[in-house]
C-alpha cells in the first residue's frame, strides 16, 4: 500500500507538468508510449531500467539520453505508468535508493487520457 503522502492526483500534476525543477518519470515501455503519447514534460524510463537511470548512469549520458540534467537526491521525482502499478514499484525503488521526495500519480495514464479531452 502506497503512503497517501506520497500519492499525487490529476490536479497536483497539471500544476506539476510547469515546473521543470520536477522529474515526471513515465516507467511503461517505449512501445507503449509510442502507441498511446505521454504526460507532457516526461521522460520514459521503463521500470527495469529506473535504478540504472538513477544510480549507474553517469550524468552526461543521462543528459544526452533524456535531454535534461540528472535528478540527485534532493530533486522530486513523479513515476506514472498505465493504471499505477508499476509506478508504485518504481516509487519503492526511488526510495530504497535514497531519492526521499519521490512521489507517484497512481490514476497515470488511464486517468490522465480520460481527463484530456
Amino acid at each position: 500500500m502506497v503512503d497517501p503522502k506520497r500519492v499525487l492526483s490529476y490536479e497536483d500534476m497539471l500544476k506539476i507538468i510547469h515546473q521543470p525543477e520536477k522529474v515526471i518519470i513515465d516507467v511503461r515501455s517505449p512501445e507503449e508510449v509510442k502507441s498511446t503519447g505521454k504526460i507532457p514534460s516526461s521522460i520514459n524510463i521503463p521500470l527495469n531500467n529506473v535504478q540504472d537511470a538513477l544510480i549507474t548512469m553517469s550524468e552526461e549520458e543521462f543528459k544526452k539520453q533524456f535531454q535534461r540534467p540528472k535528478p540527485s537526491s534532493s530533486d522530486e521525482l513523479i513515476f506514472y505508468c498505465q493504471s499505477g502499478r508499476r509506478s508504485s514499484e518504481a516509487l519503492d525503488k526511488a526510495l530504497k535508493l535514497g531519492y526521499t521526495k519521490s512521489k507517484t500519480y497512481l490514476g497515470s495514464w488511464n486517468d490522465w487520457s480520460s481527463k484530456q479531452k
